[in-house]
């Protein structure tokens, strides 16, 4: 099938590579930047261009792989050019029903994972949450999601705007916490690493049954003072503390007062 990416992003570098790896090498890469298009064009060997009205007329799957809000923009300047051809964006937080007012043929390929150009993915712990507006179509994202991947599940709109909600507390936010713990550490000159068991004992607790059951610290016991003592400890960053103060009484609700 003739591929086509549109966007020269993290996704779409390691999606591209990924494709091209497993014998679905994608035939050419779209970007409003060119010099970004060639970049990526050339390490998959396909063509490339910044036009959208330059789209290969014979492509089976477009890929649409750039922000959240570039989306219905990108889907807009495609539209004049792209007939009987599968459209899918990779979003989590995005309706696949974003593209129905552009293509007859559309829906999601959305691999949950964070990624990083320094970083390569181990592609068969990725989850592909599927979607499309046919039957068919879905069977052909699971096909192509099953080749390239291992975890694959068909994912409704509203199932995936939750889904990304989720991923958000379980990704962003708790990363969110352990830059706040590096800066802590770092302030008194502490290596970060005095955590890294802990952290990992976390993970594999959560991992292995319920993250509510495996909750303990201050907060859960109900230890007024101890929660009292680092919130002053924290009075130097109020952010930090207020964000402290709302997982505190979030935990445990007797602790509002």
């Amino acid at each position: 099938m003739k591929i086509v990416i549109v966007g020269a992003g993290r996704i779409a570098w390691h999606l591209g590579k990924r494709l091209k790896s497993k014998g679905l090498p994608v035939s050419q890469v779209i970007s409003r930047t060119a010099e970004n298009a060639e970049t990526l064009a050339d390490s998959l060997q396909a063509t490339w261009s910044d036009s959208p009205a330059e789209v290969l007329p014979d492509a089976d799957w477009i890929i649409i792989a750039v922000r959240d809000d570039a989306i219905e923009e990108v889907a807009k300047a495609f539209a004049p050019y792209v007939q009987d051809t599968l459209v899918t964006h990779t979003s989590g937080g995005t309706a696949g029903a974003i593209l129905k007012p552009y293509f007859e043929r559309y829906g999601v390929f959305y691999p949950l994972q964070s990624f990083s150009l320094e970083h390569t993915p181990v592609w068969s712990k990725i989850p592909f949450c599927v979607d499309a507006q046919s039957d068919s179509d879905v069977l052909l994202l699971k096909k192509i999601a099953k080749t390239i991947g291992n975890l694959v599940y068909h994912v409704t709109d509203e199932q995936r705007a939750l889904l990304h909600v989720a991923a958000v507390f379980a990704n962003n936010f708790a990363n969110r916490c352990f830059a706040i713990a590096e800066k802590i550490l770092d302030e008194k000159d502490l290596p970060f690493e005095l955590l890294h068991p802990l952290m990992e004992e976390t993970l594999a607790k959560a991992l292995q049954d319920s993250p509510a059951r495996m909750q303990t610290g201050p907060a859960m016991r109900g230890d007024v003072d101890t929660v009292r003592r680092h919130l002053n400890l924290l009075g130097d960053h109020p952010d930090w503390q207020e964000i402290y103060r709302e997982l505190s009484e979030n935990i445990n609700p007797d602790l509002r007062s």
